[in-house]
């Protein structure tokens, strides 16, 4: 559980910063050099576990990792006050060793402050000096609470933290009475106009905070895993102002990123951990929701109601197929007049015969009245400019592709015969479809006009 709480928090959280991306890179090329030449041929050489833990149990410091395939003579584990790296690595101290196989080390620190770390292979020099973030050096110091009287003796407690002899590896996590409080404590949450203002209280050596916020209360562990990272804070800070989706109840917890980090986390209501959920009223503030209410759709389904009606409304769509008229340049127009020579006169091709489908001469209802009035009130009576405006407007609206492809067949003939011949070829070309044998004689002619111009 601890362990997917990492990795939503790692997807969430922001890269640490600069200087820590570039030590990682010293460190691997730190390890590159201190590779055999066969491998910096090609091989792959790793000196160093990989997918360290650390955690805390009691008063003791648990540390388990996966063995190298590329070690033999086991490991040496080091701690330290800070963040370890080549230059500072003199200061850290050695705590014990650990044979290959054993994959876990347990530890009990001299006092509570937090250290870093280090596990690292052994070579026949020395040690492979290579610190990689959660590879082979924990990510954050971690500190384990001071406890005077434990069941061991505190000398054979440090006797085997130093010799780092049979280790113990990692059991099941402690009862809750074994876990240390949580260094935040007092948080509190308000309403505050279009935002919730939590407060809280940290101990100045918490480190930084991991805000969550989550649709169900914090009442156990498990509960971090469906909740998201609102922020990071400061301790420092003793604040925070959220602003989550209006509408929405949300409880929050506040858990220091190391307790996350070792698997120590413990979330109590009332004191890390908020009791009651807070929601902004939706339709409130700069960031709200606006309120719907149920009248103001239509049912079942919202349809579009005409206020204007054919004769005085404005096209909605006002299409510009035609492209504008180009002068040719000299050498085009000779290359044309040369091209029109070879290829001789044509036949004059004649104007067909208006076409109009029975059915549209009848008046009934449906989705074609409409359009059958503009057919017999003005097309079948010559009345073509007239036509053209009116089914100019009846094509704005959407209409079925079978109905848009005869309107549109009867507008390019209304077009034509006014002599608009460009913009009815567009109309037959977009017509021929669903209306092929009907739409070519016309082209023909169309295309005659055209060329006469």
């Amino acid at each position: 559980m601890v362990l997917a709480a990492k990795r939503r928090y790692y997807t969430s959280m922001k890269p640490y910063t600069l200087a820590r991306a570039a030590s990682a890179f010293c460190a691997l090329l730190l390890a590159f050099c201190l590779l055999p030449a066969s491998a910096q041929d090609g091989a792959v050489f790793a000196p160093y576990p990989s997918r360290l833990r650390v955690g805390v149990r009691d008063d003791k410091v648990l540390l388990s990792w996966e063995d190298s395939a590329d070690l033999s003579l086991g490991y040496v584990i080091y701690r330290h006050r800070n963040e370890p790296s080549s230059e500072n690595f003199a200061d850290a101290i050695m705590i014990g060793d650990a044979a290959l196989g054993a994959e876990s080390f347990e530890y009990a620190p001299p006092d509570d402050n937090p250290y870093y770390y280090i596990v690292l292979g052994r070579s026949e020099s020395g040690v492979y000096e290579v610190f990689i973030p959660l590879r082979n050096v924990s990510l954050v110091g971690i500190a384990a609470p001071s406890a005077p009287s434990i069941a061991s003796s505190p000398a054979s407690a440090t006797q085997a933290g130093a010799t780092g002899s049979a280790p113990t590896g990692i059991g099941a996590p402690a009862p809750s009475s074994a876990v240390s409080a949580s260094a935040v404590s007092a948080l509190s949450a308000s309403l505050d106009g279009d935002s919730i203002v939590l407060g809280f209280k940290a101990s100045a050596d918490s480190g930084r905070l991991i805000v969550y916020r989550g649709t169900s209360p914090f009442s156990q562990n498990a509960a971090i895993l469906d909740a998201v990272v609102a922020a990071l804070v400061d301790p420092a800070d003793t604040s925070f102002r959220d602003y989550p989706v209006p509408g929405i109840p949300y409880y929050y917890a506040i858990l220091p990123e190391r307790e996350l980090l070792g698997g120590s986390i413990r979330l109590v209501p009332g004191q890390n951990a908020t009791q009651t959920a807070l929601s902004i009223p939706a339709g409130s503030f700069r960031v709200g929701l606006p309120t719907m209410s149920a009248s103001s759709r239509s049912a079942p389904l919202p349809f579009l109601i005409l206020t204007r009606t054919l004769s005085d409304a404005n096209p909605v769509i006002q299409e510009e197929l035609a492209p504008s008229p180009k002068a040719l340049s000299a050498d085009t127009q000779k290359a044309v007049n040369a091209l029109l020579a070879a290829a001789g006169s044509s036949a004059k091709a004649e104007r067909p015969m208006v076409t109009i489908f029975p059915e549209d001469l009848r008046s009934s209802g449906g989705e074609d009245y409409a359009l059958r009035s503009i057919i017999g009130d003005l097309f079948s009576r010559g009345s073509y400019a007239k036509a053209v405006e009116q089914l100019t407007l009846y094509l704005s609206l959407p209409r079925s592709a079978t109905t848009g492809a005869k309107a549109r067949f009867y507008r390019a003939q209304a077009l034509a015969l006014s002599g608009s011949f460009q913009e009815a070829f567009f109309d037959f070309l977009r017509a021929q479809d669903s209306f092929y044998l009907q739409s070519q004689p016309w082209m023909d002619y169309v295309l005659a006009q055209l060329g006469k111009r």
